[in-house]
């Protein structure tokens, strides 16, 4: 399926909310660690080391850290965006974009649009509470080898990248492995991005209607 078949879908995916409450997450909560993006812990007034994602959400993640190997974690890097986070994070890549590729606003909005949710065309996955950005952490908190940054925008990004050390590529399949089989569902452009609920796990899921929609 072409990215654009693929937008087209995500685009006419009805959302049928269920109501389901945000909960907050806190840093070494089985096993968990929370690591805040500052934009959006700031935007929530949240103290560091927590944040919110959906009731059931935070239950899978619980289920995915039980996947993983003794001494790795999950460690988030963001949950639930408000709306202000993630329009703040949208026009923060396309300035960038513009000034380093020096394009104009047109070419730079396309660019910023398959890499970030635009939140005045779409409804952010984030803002659903049903995706994460996550990544792999020993027990000390520090990031595995996975090849590329969380948040980090390049070829390297690509779940299935090939341009990523053997060592990255094992690391990788330890959290798809964990979070597959816990139901998420992931973001192909981007290794670290899973989702349930949202319109991307509708789709992929072959459901009816996603069940969370902004809150």
């Amino acid at each position: 399926m072409t990215s654009r078949a693929q937008a087209t879908l995500l685009g006419r995916m009805p959302i049928a909310e269920c109501g389901e409450r945000l909960v907050k997450l806190r840093s070494g909560c089985n096993g968990i660690f929370v690591d805040m993006e500052e934009t959006s812990r700031k935007a929530q007034e949240l103290p560091k080391g927590q944040c919110k994602v959906r009731a059931t959400v935070a239950l899978m993640l619980r289920k995915a850290q039980e996947h993983l190997p003794e001494g790795m974690h999950l460690k988030i890097i963001d949950g639930f965006r408000p709306l202000i986070a993630q329009k703040k994070i949208y026009l923060h890549h396309f300035r960038k974009f513009k000034r380093e590729r020096h394009i104009g606003d047109e070419e730079a909005g396309k660019i910023t649009d398959s890499w970030v949710s635009n939140p005045w065309k779409n409804v952010p996955p984030h803002s659903t509470g049903g995706t994460v950005d996550l990544t792999i952490a020993d027990d000390e908190g520090n990031d595995l080898d996975m090849g590329s940054p969380v948040n980090s925008v390049s070829r390297r990004s690509l779940t299935r990248s090939r341009d990523i050390s053997a060592k990255a590529r094992r690391n990788r399949r330890l959290l798809i492995e964990a979070m597959t089989g816990a139901g998420f569902v992931n973001y192909e452009n981007e290794w670290w991005h899973w989702s349930y609920g949202d319109r991307r796990w509708a789709v992929a899921k072959h459901k009816k209607a996603a069940i969370y929609g902004t809150r």
